[in-house]
């Protein structure tokens, strides 16, 4: 279904999540994401994002959903007040663990399907880095770059806000830790960068 208020953010089924914003609140069920009462299927969602950023007394999180024209953007921040950053971690890790068991592995699976049959799907948007996958391969979206072909390409992560690639070229290929660069990355707060690696394992080493 395309947004609406039909998920009042005051009434949270049993099992569900609520986070509490300034302007709006955050609800999360088994069935539905809404913010600010624009609620969405989570079946239906087909763009995603979320990123955290924690400092030594302050977080900041960002959560988005998307269906066709529809975009929702919650964000909030947590300081070092009582439990307030613990409060807020396990918040958004449930939010996060919800996306990522049923709308990460759905988006990624139409974008590997879109991809096999010719077609161009880009993960990141304006302002933040962007990556094109197509048949070839994959393509950061700056002047003179070049495609990496999917023969190549054999691992993708998330760390520390950024979504990374990583070739057979490129270092310690499997982990990424160990004195070496990703071949590509991209800002996590773009949509669908969170879906890079999902798209990675489906696509890799063709």
């Amino acid at each position: 279904m395309s947004a609406s208020a039909t998920n009042p953010a005051n009434m949270v089924p049993p099992g569900g999540t609520v986070i509490h914003g300034k302007k709006q609140d955050l609800v999360v069920t088994d069935r539905t994401i809404s913010i600010g009462g624009r609620a969405f299927e989570l079946a239906a969602v087909d763009r995603v994002v979320y990123r955290s950023a924690a400092r030594i007394n302050q977080a900041s999180y960002r959560i988005g959903v998307g269906q066709g024209d529809e975009t929702c953007l919650f964000t909030f921040d947590a300081y070092k007040r009582g439990t307030e950053l613990a409060d807020s971690r396990r918040l958004y890790g449930q939010v996060v663990e919800v996306l990522e068991a049923v709308v990460c592995p759905a988006i990624a699976a139409a974008a590997a399907r879109a991809v096999t049959a010719g077609q161009t799907v880009t993960f990141g948007s304006s302002p933040a880095a962007r990556i094109n996958a197509d048949a070839e391969g994959l393509r950061p979206r700056r002047p003179f770059a070049r495609t990496v072909p999917w023969s190549r390409i054999v691992h993708a992560d998330l760390h520390q806000g950024q979504a990374r690639v990583w070739t057979a070229g490129s270092g310690d290929a499997e982990d990424g830790r160990r004195n070496s660069s990703p071949a590509m990355s991209m800002d996590m707060m773009g949509w669908n960068a969170v879906v890079l690696p999902r798209v990675v394992g489906l696509l890799g080493r063709r």
